[in-house]
């Protein structure tokens, strides 16, 4: 009989000794008892800690720290005091050097178990500026408040219900500061937060993306109506820095950030930021990555893994706003960047204008739709960047992809199983990963972003 045929040899409320084995996802550590799986929040491998089991499901249970016994040498002080209540980070109890190393070790052990002896070796993980005040775009919800009449507040770990934050040590100030700020001067006009359970009240969340570059942010007021309140704010919001203003129609369920339909109240339709040199500008509502800092070294891991040549055409699938496009139009002949959604080809028309690049043409379409083009009427690229959403490609994209015979491909991924996965795929068409390097986007977390390399060779697995 299978461990997971037996009843749960532990029960909610049962107080355990536990030692801990190693991380799981999020900001989980795992254990066994008699075999069965219990995660644990907030704990590391190796700590010897006392827990009252929380749940004990079929596969496998939860427990709640009530005293780390035997605390691990890289255990230190969380910086927030909503850690662990809020679900914005995982790992603030764990000191950052020992971050980057439990990153590249997750990565390497995904690699290893898609790839087995043709799993490449994962690089050092790339570290952020610092641990803390790295994001530059923050998304506060709202919750009514007696006194306030609503205050700011987040996600709660793993579930969609909100607990009141008081401070972010993860986000940039400015940003921050802004988003909070304009939740008071809406409370102050009356506006009510909306209450998903009695439909009551109009305000949902508050967004602001802050240029590095500049200083300049984006205000987006997220609310299921009009706002007209937002109107008389507008000039005092401007004053403190929010040099775009607009308020975003959002009617959808809890668990959507944004709606459809974005109206400008103030300010410019984009602001810039500039990285290593190349001004990107950005919609209010287009995805770009949150740490400037971050998104260098990321530009810079995919030139140096590419390293083009002044006579490479060059593909960008799922190009956005032209992150990678940009910068590479400067060092081939020609790049064709590749992206479904208009915002974002927009963005990337509007840089290239910004930056007087010629040799840059943005399509837009599906990339399962456009590839076929490349060699027909686009040109064939020597070199392509291959940047999918979190979920990785079709496997009709790279079959498609790998017929074009580029001499590297340089894969960008947020998720390390699809990473693995894609990459096993590609071993079978004749693509292998010769290096993977991860890049710490999201200090505190357990997310990763990596960057592989791959080149033909003669044979893929049998």
């Amino acid at each position: 009989m299978s461990r997971s045929d037996l009843p749960a040899p532990v029960q909610r409320g049962d107080r355990l000794r536990l030692e801990i084995e190693t991380l799981a996802d999020g900001p989980d550590a795992l254990t066994h008892v008699d075999g069965y799986v219990v995660l644990v929040p907030g704990v590391l491998p190796g700590e010897v800690v006392r827990a009252e089991i929380t749940s004990a499901a079929k596969k496998f249970g939860r427990a709640r720290v009530a005293f780390v016994d035997q605390p691990s040498a890289e255990r230190i002080a969380p910086a927030c005091r909503h850690f662990l209540e809020c679900g914005g980070c995982h790992w603030q109890h764990i000191d950052y050097p020992a971050q980057l190393r439990f990153k590249q070790q997750r990565l390497q052990k995904d690699l290893n178990w898609a790839l087995g002896e043709h799993a490449p070796l994962v690089a050092l993980t790339l570290g952020n500026k610092a641990p803390y005040g790295q994001r530059y775009k923050v998304a506060l919800q709202v919750l009514p408040d007696r006194r306030r009449g609503m205050v700011p507040a987040m996600h709660a770990l793993r579930e969609l219900d909100l607990v009141p934050v008081s401070e972010c040590p993860a986000s940039a100030d400015k940003p921050l500061h802004l988003a909070r700020s304009t939740i008071a001067a809406l409370a102050e006009r009356g506006v009510e937060a909306w209450d998903p359970v009695s439909d009551r009240g109009n305000l949902r969340s508050v967004l602001v993306r802050t240029s590095l570059a500049s200083g300049r942010s984006h205000l987006i007021v997220v609310a299921r109506d009009d706002l007209p309140e937002l109107d008389h704010v507008a000039p005092d919001l401007a004053a403190m820095g929010a040099t775009t203003v607009s308020l975003n129609l959002n009617d959808g369920p809890e668990s959507r950030l944004l709606g459809t339909k974005t109206i400008a109240i103030t300010g410019n339709d984009r602001i810039e930021e500039v990285i290593d040199g190349v001004h990107y500008c950005i919609s209010p509502t287009a995805f770009f990555q949150t740490s400037p800092y971050a998104a260098s070294v990321l530009v810079r891991t995919v030139l140096e893994a590419l390293q083009p040549k002044a006579t490479d055409v060059v593909a960008d699938l799922y190009c956005g706003g032209g992150l990678f496009a940009l910068p590479l139009c400067g060092r081939s002949r020609e790049v064709i960047g590749i992206e479904e959604s208009p915002l974002g080809i927009a963005d990337a028309e509007a840089s290239q204008r910004r930056n007087r690049i010629r040799n840059a043409r943005f399509v837009r379409g599906a990339v399962e739709g456009v590839i076929d083009r490349l060699g027909q009427d686009l040109p064939r690229p020597d070199l392509v960047v291959l940047d999918p959403p979190r979920e990785g490609c079709l496997p009709s994209v790279l079959e498609r992809l790998a017929k074009l015979k580029p001499r590297k491909i340089a894969y960008v991924a947020c998720d390390p199983s699809a990473l693995a996965r894609d990459l096993r795929f590609l071993h079978t068409l004749g693509y292998a990963a010769s290096s993977v390097t991860p890049i710490d986007m999201f200090p505190q977390t357990w997310h990763i972003e990596a960057v592989a390399l791959l080149q033909p060779f003669a044979k893929g697995i049998e």
